[in-house]
């Protein structure tokens, strides 16, 4: 069956095409102007230009999204609320998940008790997974790593203002050291994760990662402040082709929906 998946985020959306045995991508730009309307734009041009009809939809957001809505998005306000109702589609099955939730289908496995994905972009999640089921909590909404908040000698700050991708852009962070110091921050916020989850895999992923002195920072944090019995006990990798990690998670997340 024709599938289509959409990593949209807060810079630019990936849309992924799955059918007649090939996949096909292509990227787009966001933003703060990008809303429910331009969405539903992109959606009508793709179904026509490629003659999609009865197919599979899946679309990942960052922030906080629950039973097929997302609640609030800091990088995508105007899709804020949007839920499966406001999507103006010919697809006959629609998912909107969270995008971190997302990316952790694409790595897990049952084999291993516990997993966690971070993922530092625009903004930063986390993902658990306990036997290779994603773990959201009570109501959907755990792992919100970047609304933790740390207390530092400016004052007190979430992760995201001090570490993600968006807070680095919006305060021209370059030095080496400021940037080794951002991804500090991170490490210490996945310190937290170590203590509290034991997990076996520590999945790293998005743009902020591929940085190596904010990398450098995040596992050096991570090494000096997490509790040794747990974290030598999990490995740490950061993903391969992060680009497209949400998309193959999405791609997952449909083919599980219709077994």
């Amino acid at each position: 069956m024709q599938t289509v998946t959409v990593d949209i985020g807060g810079s630019k959306a990936l849309f992924e095409m799955h059918f007649d045995g090939r996949t096909e991508q292509y990227k787009i730009p966001t933003g703060e102007h990008f809303n429910i309307d331009s969405l539903n734009q992109q959606l009508q041009e793709l179904e026509s230009d490629y003659g999609f009809k009865d197919y599979r939809l899946a679309i990942a957001l960052p922030g906080l999204v629950q039973d097929n809505q997302l609640l609030s998005s800091k990088s995508l306000i105007g899709l804020n609320g949007l839920s499966k109702s406001d999507i103006n589609t010919q697809a006959q099955t629609v998912l909107i998940v969270n995008d971190i939730d997302a990316g952790m289908q694409a790595v897990t496995d049952s084999r291993h008790d516990c997993e966690l994905l971070v993922m530092c972009g625009t903004g930063i999640g986390m993902a658990i997974s306990i036997n290779g089921k994603l773990f959201t909590g009570a109501h959907g909404l755990a792992g919100e790593l970047g609304h933790c908040r740390v207390m530092t000698e400016s004052g007190e700050f979430s992760l995201e203002q001090l570490a993600s991708g968006g807070s680095i852009q919006t305060r021209e962070i370059k030095s080496q050291a400021d940037l080794f110091r951002a991804g500090s921050y991170l490490g210490m916020g996945m310190a937290w994760a170590v203590n509290l989850f034991n997990p076996n895999r520590i999945w790293l992923a998005g743009g902020m990662m591929n940085n190596a002195d904010y990398y450098r920072g995040c596992i050096s944090a991570l090494n000096e402040m997490a509790l040794t019995a747990p974290l030598s006990q999990a490995k740490v990798a950061r993903v391969d082709d992060m680009e497209t990690i949400v998309c193959r998670g999405l791609k997952v997340m449909l083919d599980r929906s219709c077994n």
